[in-house]
């Protein structure tokens, strides 16, 4: 295979998967076909199946696209370009997981969906594995603020961790029942300042 026909590769499985968050997003992971994706795309439908296997591996490779962007998020939390607490790599952090979730709004149906929670048990190992990593990651940046003081011993690593995972969860579900009424980011962060306060050291 030649690196254009590659490239090429890359950016058609891409599209296919942004195709499928899409339809998600409108009709559930019960309405997902290859035939509504071929024609989200505009590609015919045997040219899915030069990419991809079928439906499976589709909802197997967008939820690994799922965790692979959230980490990317924390990555992008850690290199503001200038010195920021981690607090505010935190802050920065769940903002841009709601701004994530708000730009695709497939992600909390897909994640909701009884095809995760009660389906493919290997789909929803790979959820569990995005989730863990992600947390992994956000643990990390509350340790550092224990060590450099500005966010308090008394609080487990893990807990803050779980709940901003917690704030995203119950805000998204709230974005998402309401038919994505209200603009999620700006929800979100309404809860900040409260967290922010259970976080910081007492001066």
């Amino acid at each position: 295979m030649t690196n254009g026909s590659k490239t090429s590769t890359d950016i058609r499985r891409k599209q296919i998967v942004k195709a499928a968050l899409k339809i998600v997003a409108t009709k559930g992971v019960r309405g997902l076909t290859t035939a509504s994706i071929a024609a989200e795309v505009g590609i015919s439908e045997a040219n899915i199946y030069r990419h991809f296997k079928g439906k499976d591996e589709i909802l197997s490779v967008t939820v690994e696209t799922i965790g692979e962007d959230l980490r990317r998020n924390v990555e992008d939390a850690l290199e503001t370009g200038s010195p920021v607490s981690p607090v505010e790599k935190l802050k920065r952090a769940f903002m841009l997981h709601l701004d994530y979730i708000e730009q695709n709004e497939g992600v909390p149906r897909l994640t909701f969906s009884d095809e995760v929670h009660a389906g493919d048990e290997y789909l929803k190992q790979k959820l569990l594995n995005a989730i863990s990593s992600y947390v992994a990651a956000l643990e990390a940046i509350v340790m550092d603020g224990q060590k450099t003081g500005s966010i308090r011993d008394s609080i487990s690593p893990k807990t803050a961790a779980m709940i901003i995972i917690g704030m995203v969860q119950v805000t998204t579900l709230r974005w998402s029942l309401s038919g994505f009424s209200f603009p999620l980011v700006a929800e979100g962060m309404n809860l900040w300042d409260d967290y922010e306060k259970f976080l910081r050291c007492r001066a």
